[in-house]
């Protein structure tokens, strides 16, 4: 299922403004009216304007000295109401990087001279966007505390725009603070919302996924009314997100509304399709979480009919069949709940057959296998694989099938089964289409594991068209 996104894989698109490719080249003049009458004010504009084009550091300190010198003098002698004399100072502690000396300063300005205010945010965003782009760095490097730092300092500077409060509200959603995670996608999704972001493409994601985030936190704090409504507003901007569509038939279900939900879930399988195989195994996963076993096995059957070698789908699957067979009504004859614990199984059969064929290495999908011929009744095939796994020298488990901008992050762990050294071969990746071919093919180097030791690995597939992977122990 999709979580809230935590990784940040690629930072939005967050430029400088264009004065900001100036103010290297010399002073950018105010875009405003002020008054500068007074001649410390004056002055102060002027030490300003030497300081931004000299070559020279030590002349650039002088001037920016006296700058600081004059404005303060100009407060002494009555200028404190002169919007002028605080834009000046906030325009000093930009060029010192003083960051809270620019927000009182720019802040102080702003009311006294609110026609300047767009003047004003070109300069807070100036600063922001070092800073915001230092924050989502953090993020990618696992810094958290430095991240968060960084992202708050931001907001602090300049709030007109939404990745700050955004990046934030992502942080503290993996740090499980729901409340802190819900205050700032509500504020992200307020200011993409508002007018001078609103006509903004790359803030149409951060409003969409605001609002599905919000729905989220609200269906896992059990907050089933609040968790409806935003995924009701989440479903107007996106009507086909069938994400969206099967949280919120989840959420239904949990919030007592039985008849809705398996509306919803209905809703889903009959657009089954013209649906992607992978919302579709989003759909089941929903399902089988809501304890809907008949509509999720519904679900992942026909993703599988277009996406075959898709291993979570099989896997899950199989998984199904084995709930279907442990929730058969016990009310029912013992025969006929033999018969249909029977059913199931042969059901399990050649999903299973699939699934080892791509998956041959892993000790849960053996196991599965064990069930499913223990539902069967086949005594002797249950033991043959359960004394197969007991063998088994060492077991693959393949974490993370993720979907970049280009090509896929797969990772996964070694683990050996063994109290002894064990030497894990060498495996074979192959990467595959939609139509079953191998478009890529990765080797995983053999080595030798400590005994019960464990060893991570991962790839890198760039084909075009991968939708599904399988590998072979041996090269």
């Amino acid at each position: 299922m999709r979580q809230l996104v935590i990784a940040v894989t690629a930072a939005l698109c967050v430029a400088a403004p264009t004065g900001a490719a100036a103010q290297a080249r010399g002073f950018i003049p105010p875009d405003c009216d002020l008054n500068k009458g007074h001649y410390l004010v004056n002055s102060a504009n002027l030490y300003l304007q030497n300081a931004a084009r000299t070559r020279f550091q030590d002349q650039r300190e002088r001037d920016l000295k006296d700058a600081r010198r004059v404005l303060l003098q100009a407060i002494d002698q009555g200028q404190d109401q002169n919007g002028a004399v605080w834009y000046f100072l906030g325009r000093y502690y930009a060029e010192m990087n003083d960051l809270d000396g620019v927000d009182s300063s720019f802040t102080r300005a702003a009311s006294l001279i609110p026609q300047c205010g767009a003047d004003i945010n070109t300069h807070r965003r100036r600063l922001w966007v070092p800073l915001l782009n230092a924050g989502v760095d953090a993020i990618r490097s696992g810094d958290t505390e430095t991240a968060m730092a960084r992202l708050r300092r931001a907001n602090q500077i300049f709030g007109g725009e939404p990745p700050g409060f955004y990046y934030l509200g992502q942080l503290y959603a993996g740090r499980q603070e729901r409340d802190s995670a819900v205050t700032y996608f509500r504020r992200a999704l307020a200011v993409a919302s508002d007018s001078a972001n609103r006509e903004n493409a790359q803030y149409a994601e951060v409003r969409r996924d605001a609002v599905f985030n919000l729905a989220l936190l609200y269906q896992r704090a059990q907050l089933y009314d609040s968790a409806i409504v935003w995924f009701r507003r989440y479903r107007t901007m996106q009507p086909n997100d069938q994400q969206a569509l099967t949280g919120m038939a989840a959420t239904l279900e949990e919030a007592g509304r039985e008849a809705e939900a398996l509306a919803l879930y209905d809703s889903v399988l009959m657009r089954a399709d013209s649906m992607p195989p992978l919302n579709l195994f989003e759909a089941g996963v929903a399902m089988f979480r809501a304890k809907r076993y008949q509509r999720a096995a519904e679900a992942f059957s026909s993703g599988l009919q277009r996406n075959p070698h898709y291993r979570d789908a099989l896997f899950n699957l199989a998984n199904t069949y084995l709930s279907l067979a442990n929730t058969i009504d016990t009310t029912l004859p013992k025969a006929q709940q033999a018969t249909l614990r029977k059913e199931y199984g042969e059901k399990m059969g050649p999903v299973l057959a699939q699934l080892l064929a791509v998956d041959p290495q892993n000790n849960s999908v053996r196991r599965l296998l064990a069930a499913s011929y223990q539902l069967r009744d086949l005594s002797d095939s249950t033991l043959a694989v359960l004394e197969r796994i007991e063998a088994m020298p060492f077991d693959v488990t393949v974490s993370q099938f993720q979907r970049l901008a280009r090509g896929y992050d797969v990772r996964g762990l070694l683990t050996n089964m063994k109290a002894a050294e064990t030497a894990v071969p060498a495996l074979t990746f192959e990467f595959l289409n939609a139509q079953g071919e191998t478009v890529e093919t990765i080797a995983v180097d053999g080595r030798t594991l400590e005994p019960e030791g464990l060893a991570p690995f991962a790839m890198a597939p760039t084909a075009e068209g991968i939708v599904a992977w399988r590998y072979r122990v041996g090269t």
